[in-house]
């Protein structure tokens, strides 16, 4: 005998009903991923009923028993049904179990799977942003106490992999640094601008209820409203800001991983990762590959592809759509794999070994010392600085040529090469050149603001920790809010359950997919 039909409208006749080719290639993967965010939609349907009751848009006894339900549903991880389409279709399934049709059938007042949906995700990047931001401030911390070790180390900076100038190692650590903690900072404005509460939107265009936004949004930590109904359940670009301040962090964390990488070939041999840090071959014993890294270089290639695709996904026309929905998966694996990646760049940072007889000794085989003798040819011998980068440019191309390192960049030669061109004598002293070519010379004298000189990189590094402490106060105070929010909505959810006096014990089953 033929199924009778549901009764309603479309909405009631699709649920449970969706084609089974449809649920197990793409509802049941989708299902599988969302999970986790159940917290998060019944945090805004409960602060949602607690408003209905408060405004009585819905009997206070109904409020009561929904509150009741959903006070139960705490840290409660349902076994989904894909064939009810979303999570939402779900609580609604899991709530008429539990407290009957009648009792569910004044949830959906007053608001649309639109704006639960976008108040859901704002409240949820809001935290996986947050744990980013946790993540590069531990990277910060473990790069600055790195550079302190290594401050005055000196080895190769370099140019299109040549080598450039002299720097240390603690220069350049505190260089990586900087962009991190813009991402944490990029993290707490980006949060500030979207923490606004969406829902009373509906589906686009608000309700006529008498509703109370300001009240779900103070029940939900958020800042303030979401003032235009539209933009709230359509606007993707706190979507696209988020995500692409964890690409960002993924890519300065990808480039570090590159150096290391070449820190660690035989050829350079500036530093080492722990033998749990690597990997070896299966047919050549004595490799010791850096794969870790490369691990990291490879997601952030790979998350900066699926971030394109989110901002393709959201090129849509200005409205709920399901792009929008699709690419919300993407946008919490950029933040999530930022996170992962953060966490195994620390380790390996800080267990990363520095060779510095062998960083220091390279420099010798090259001219990183050029830049530093041209200005000494100007600042302390009064050529222009074209004159004094021929007169050292001659003398390296023809060492070059010759086959000859730096050991041969005399005084000698500088001063054949400057009366061929400048008709004059060298300018400087045979002392002037050798400290010219001291590479611990070099690094001192580059003492304006940001250079490399060890007091200044010593001065960035007590700025940068400033900083990070400031930072990490700012996510303290934003997220006592958001907790404190959390208990008051938690504490009137109960006061409005216990109010109209329904039981208090309700049978619970062991099952754990199985709330009532």
């Amino acid at each position: 005998m033929e199924e009778a039909k549901k009764k309603g409208g479309f909405f009631e006749q699709t649920q449970g009903n969706i084609n089974p080719v449809v649920v197990q290639y793409y509802y049941g993967p989708r299902m599988a991923k969302s999970n986790g965010s159940f917290d998060y939609l019944v945090k805004v349907m409960e602060a949602h009923v607690v408003m209905l009751g408060e405004q009585k848009i819905i009997p206070a006894a109904a409020a009561a028993k929904l509150l009741e339900v959903m006070e139960r549903w705490q840290n409660f991880q349902p076994e989904l049904d894909p064939s009810l389409e979303d999570l939402y279709i779900n609580l609604e399934h899991l709530m008429t179990q539990a407290a009957g049709e009648d009792i569910c059938s004044y949830l959906p007042a007053a608001r649309s799977r639109n704006d639960v949906e976008a108040a859901m995700w704002r409240i949820e990047l809001r935290e996986r942003l947050f744990l980013l931001a946790d993540a590069l401030l531990d990277m910060a911390a473990v790069l600055h106490k790195r550079a302190r070790e290594t401050i005055d180390w000196i080895f190769p900076g370099y140019t299109y992999h040549q080598q450039a100038m002299p720097i240390t190692m603690g220069f350049h650590l505190t260089g990586v640094a900087a962009p991190l903690l813009r991402d944490v900072r990029r993290i707490v404005e980006c949060v500030d601008r979207f923490n606004r509460n969406p829902l009373g939107s509906a589906a686009m265009s608000g309700t006529e209820y008498p509703i109370s936004r300001e009240r779900t949004g103070e029940l939900m930590g958020f800042d303030g409203v979401w003032e235009h109904t539209q933009d709230a359940v359509a606007s993707a670009d706190y979507m696209l800001e988020g995500s692409n301040i964890a690409v960002m962090s993924l890519n300065t964390l990808a480039r570090l991983a590159e150096d290391i990488i070449f820190w660690c070939t035989n050829e350079a041999g500036f530093a080492g990762l722990s033998d749990d840090l690597i990997d070896s071959s299966s047919i050549m014993p004595q490799k010791r590959n850096p794969v870790i890294c490369a691990t990291v270089r490879s997601q952030a290639r790979l998350i900066a592809a699926r971030y394109a695709g989110i901002c393709d996904a959201c090129s849509v026309s200005f409205q709920a759509s399901r792009d929008m929905t699709a690419a919300w998966e993407d946008v919490l694996e950029c933040v999530q794999t930022a996170m992962g990646m953060c966490r195994i760049s620390e380790e390996y940072t800080r267990s990363l070994t520095f060779n510095k007889a062998q960083m220091e000794g390279v420099l010798a085989r090259n001219f990183s010392n050029s830049t530093e003798l041209a200005d000494s040819l100007v600042l302390q011998g009064g050529l222009s600085f074209r004159q004094a980068h021929k007169v050292v440019g001659g003398a390296v191309s023809e060492l070059f040529e010759k086959g000859l390192g730096q050991e041969s960049l005399t005084w000698e030669l500088l001063d054949i090469w400057c009366r061929d061109i400048n008709g004059m004598p060298l300018p400087i002293s045979r002392e002037q050149v050798e400290q010219a070519k001291d590479f611990h010379v070099s690094v001192e004298r580059r003492c304006c603001r940001g250079a490399t000189a060890p007091s200044e990189v010593q001065r960035m590094l007590e700025q940068q920790r400033n900083e990070a402490e400031q930072l990490a106060q700012e996510l303290v105070l934003r997220r006592r809010k958001w907790e404190n929010a959390d208990a008051l909505l938690h504490a009137r959810a109960k006061e409005m359950a216990a109010h109209i006096g329904w039981p208090a014990q309700i049978s619970v089953r062991s099952q754990r997919s199985e709330p009532f």
